[in-house]
C-alpha cells in the first residue's frame, strides 16, 4: 500500500482583491462567488449597481461603470486597495450572417466584446489601479477558434480576443503581469436551456461522453486558479472550459 500524501493546508491571503467586470452576468456572478469562497476581496463592476445584493454576494463591493460611455472616467474603477486580479466577464451576443449583417450592430458587438476590455485595461494601467504582478483573465469563447452558423459578428469579435490577449501578454510582461483567456463552451444555465431545443441540449450533453454540459463552476474554478497566487508563470494562454468539446468527437 502506497504511503498517504501529507495534507498541505493552503492559507488564502485575504489581501487578494479580484475585480470582476461584467459582474451582473451569469459567468461574472459565478466568478464573484468563487472569489468570495476563496476568502478574497471581490469588487464587481457593471453598468448598474443592483438595488438588492444577489444571493451569496452580499460581501461584494459594486461599482457602476460603463467604459463605452462618454461619461466614463478611469477613477470610477478605483477602490481603497489595488487589484491583484481582474476578470473580464462582460460581453454581448448576436445572431447574424454574411447575408444579413448589420454593420452598426456588428460594431456594437465588437465594442462590447473587445473595446470594453481595451478601455478598462488601459484605465487600470494608466491610473496604477493594479497591484504588482497582477493576474488577468479574459472570458472569450470556444467560438474564437471555431465557427457555427448565424454567429458572424460574435465569432469575429471573439477571434479578435486572440490577438488582444497575445499582444497584451507580450506588453504586460515588463511589469510582471500575467494575462490569459478562458474559453467556455455552451454552459448549462437556465438561459441556455431556455434558448436551445431539448434535442440540442441532449446533443451537447452527449458530444464528449461526459453526459453533461460544462457548468458555471467549471468555468469559475478555472478563472480563479489563473487569478490566484498559485499562477506564477502562465500567460498568453487560451484554455477551453468545454469538457473537450472543441477537440473531441464521439463517433
Amino acid at each position: 500500500m502506497a504511503p498517504s500524501m501529507p495534507q498541505i493546508e493552503t492559507q488564502i491571503d485575504p489581501t487578494e482583491h479580484l475585480l470582476v467586470l461584467g459582474a451582473s452576468g451569469a459567468i461574472g456572478h459565478a466568478v464573484c462567488l468563487a472569489g468570495l469562497a476563496r476568502g478574497w476581496m471581490v469588487t464587481g463592476a457593471a453598468r448598474a449597481i443592483p438595488e438588492i445584493a444577489l444571493e451569496g454576494l452580499e460581501e461584494v463591493t459594486y461599482l457602476a461603470v460603463d467604459p463605452l460611455s462618454k461619461h466614463f472616467e478611469p477613477e470610477q474603477l478605483r477602490t481603497d486597495t489595488p487589484y491583484t486580479a481582474v476578470c473580464w466577464a462582460q460581453g454581448a451576443n448576436l445572431n447574424d450572417s454574411v447575408y444579413n449583417v448589420d454593420l452598426d450592430k456588428h460594431r456594437q458587438i465588437y465594442e462590447a466584446n473587445v473595446v470594453y476590455i481595451l478601455a478598462t485595461m488601459k484605465a487600470l494601467l494608466e491610473h496604477d489601479l493594479l497591484a504588482p504582478k497582477a493576474r488577468m483573465v479574459v472570458i472569450s469563447s470556444i467560438w474564437q477558434n471555431l465557427a457555427k452558423q448565424s454567429k458572424l459578428s460574435y465569432c469575429v469579435s471573439k477571434s479578435a480576443l486572440q490577438g488582444l490577449v497575445l499582444s497584451a501578454a507580450a506588453d504586460l510582461a515588463v511589469d510582471g503581469h500575467l494575462i490569459n483567456a478562458v474559453l467556455p463552451g455552451a454552459i448549462d444555465t437556465p438561459m441556455t436551456r431556455h434558448n436551445l431545443h431539448r434535442d440540442q441540449i441532449e446533443a451537447l450533453s452527449a458530444a464528449t461522453g461526459f453526459g453533461r454540459m460544462p457548468t458555471l463552476t467549471d468555468v469559475s474554478s478555472l478563472v480563479c486558479f489563473l487569478c490566484s497566487p498559485e499562477n506564477t508563470g502562465i500567460t498568453g494562454q487560451f484554455i477551453a472550459a468545454d469538457l473537450g468539446f472543441s477537440h473531441v468527437r464521439i463517433l
